[in-house]
C-alpha cells in the first residue's frame, strides 16, 4: 500500500512516464496525492497517460522530450518545476530493449545513449535545485539484468550496469547533503518492452505491481531494491559461479528479444 502521507502535495517528476513501469508508477503516486510531471518521447501514449490522470482529478503535466537531448530535456524540467513547483521525487524511468546479436554499433550505442546518458541528463538537471533546498530523492530503475550478462543482450546488461554503479557513486555523495538516492533493480516485467513469447514462456510480474514496490522503496529511503528476489538470487548464483560453468549456463537460457513496439 502506498503511503499518502508521503506523496501528498509532492512534485514528482517521471521520465518514461508514458507506459509501463514509468505509467504506473505515474498512477500510483498521483492517486497518494502527488503532483505528476511525465517526460516522454512519444506524443500519443504521453496524452493517453495525461488523460487518464487528468479523469481523476489528479494535477498532472507533460512534456514531450528525448532524455537523450540534453538541452531540451533541461528546459522541460524547467517547464514542469514552474507549473508544479520544485521537484521533490525524481523517478528516471525512461529505458529501451534493442538485442546485440548480431552486434549493430548503432543499436548499442542508442541503448547506452537512452538508458545510462539519458538517466544521467535527467538526474543531473534535477538535483543542483535539491542539493541547494537539501531535500529530495532520485530513484534510478535499472535492472536485474546488470548482475550478470546475458546473451544476446549486450549492450542493455552494460547499461543497466552502468546506471547501478552511477547511481551507488552518486548516492556516497549526495547523502551527507540532504539528499536521497535509489536503485531499483527488477527483473522481467510485463511492459511493452516484452515479447509475447516471453508473456507465454512464464509468469511476469504486472508493471503496476513493480511500480508499487519501487514507490515503497522510496518512501522508506532504501538504497536499493532488487525484485522479485528469486530472480536476483539466480542471477547473484550466476555471477559467483566458475566462468565456464556460468557460461554453460547462460548460453542454454532462453534469450530476451525485442519486442515490435520497441523497434
Amino acid at each position: 500500500m502506498i503511503s499518502r502521507t508521503f506523496w501528498q502535495g509532492k512534485s514528482v517528476l517521471v521520465t518514461g512516464g508514458s507506459s509501463g513501469i514509468g505509467r504506473e508508477a505515474c498512477r500510483a503516486a498521483a492517486a497518494a496525492g502527488a503532483r505528476i510531471g511525465i517526460i516522454a518521447r512519444r506524443q500519443p501514449p504521453l496524452d493517453a497517460t495525461c488523460s487518464l490522470l487528468s479523469a481523476t482529478g489528479a494535477v498532472v503535466e507533460t512534456v514531450s522530450c528525448d532524455v537523450v537531448d540534453g538541452p531540451a530535456l533541461r528546459a522541460a524540467v524547467a517547464t514542469l518545476e514552474d507549473r508544479l513547483g520544485p521537484c521533490d521525487v525524481a523517478i528516471a524511468c525512461a529505458g529501451i530493449h534493442r538485442t546485440s546479436w548480431p552486434l549493430d554499433a548503432e543499436a548499442a550505442n542508442t541503448v547506452i545513449d537512452v538508458n545510462v546518458k539519458g538517466g544521467i541528463n535527467f538526474i543531473s538537471t534535477v538535483l543542483p535545485g535539491m542539493l541547494a533546498r537539501r531535500h529530495g530523492h532520485v530513484c534510478g530503475v535499472a535492472s536485474i539484468a546488470a548482475v550478470v550478462g546475458l546473451p544476446g543482450n549486450a549492450a542493455y546488461c552494460a547499461s543497466k550496469a552502468g546506471l547501478v554503479a552511477f547511481l551507488e557513486s552518486l548516492r556516497l555523495d549526495c547523502g551527507p547533503r540532504g539528499v536521497r538516492l535509489s536503485t531499483a533493480c527488477p527483473g522481467v516485467v510485463d511492459t511493452p518492452m516484452v515479447t509475447d513469447g516471453e508473456r507465454t514462456a512464464g509468469r511476469l510480474m504486472t508493471a503496476e505491481a513493480a511500480a508499487a514496490i519501487i514507490l515503497r522503496a522510496i518512501e522508506r529511503g532504501r538504497a536499493e531494491v532488487w525484485f522479485p528476489r528469486r530472480t536476483w538470487l539466480a542471477a547473484r548464483l550466476a555471477r559467483s559461479l566458475p566462468t565456464t560453468v556460468r557460461d554453460w549456463i547462460l548460453r542454454s537460457q532462453p534469450r530476451l528479444e525485442q519486442a515490435p513496439s520497441d523497434a
